[in-house]
């Protein structure tokens, strides 16, 4: 009986795609939709970057069904000034200061007078709000740590 139910509640899950404003209490993180509906998200993996996107309107893609919405796949739409900022992983090579957008797909340079503390979190995957300054040269204007990635060190 109880693998009917396991059964029955996975086959239920269904595939969807959600967008609001994401918001966190001691319950945990909750997207709230334009009506005011709030839905509790299941975060795992680099989806935990979620969590420190608190007051972002955010899509998420994932599984809903009996308990929280299952998220697999999200994307940052405003960070809070009216634009979809820049997401990724901080790389810095050479004297340059890059990450290719999850957003957008393109490859992107900082300026390296306005990275400020973002220069100490190369490798973590950052959320960048800027102006663009040339082609795919942006300003840092503030930014947020979403995953924090210990360095790798040593080959491991």
């Amino acid at each position: 009986m109880k693998i009917l139910i396991t059964l029955l509640a996975f086959g239920c899950a269904a595939h969807t795609a959600r967008t609001g404003l994401v918001l966190g209490d001691e319950g945990g993180v909750y997207l709230v939709d334009n009506e005011g509906q709030p839905t509790k998200l299941r975060l795992l993996g680099d989806a935990k970057a979620v969590e420190q996107l608190l007051g972002c309107r955010v899509k998420v893609r994932g599984q809903t069904g009996l308990g929280p919405f299952v998220v697999q796949d999200w994307k940052v739409l405003d960070s809070g000034y009216g634009v979809i900022p820049f997401v990724g992983q901080l790389e810095h090579t050479g004297s340059a200061w890059r990450m290719r957008d999850t957003n957008s797909g393109a490859l992107v340079e900082f300026l390296a007078e306005s990275l400020g503390g973002l220069g100490q979190h190369a490798g973590d995957l950052v959320l960048v709000d800027g102006f663009t300054m040339g082609p795919h040269l942006v300003k840092v204007v503030s930014y947020r740590v979403l995953i924090d990635r210990a360095p790798i060190r040593g080959g491991q």
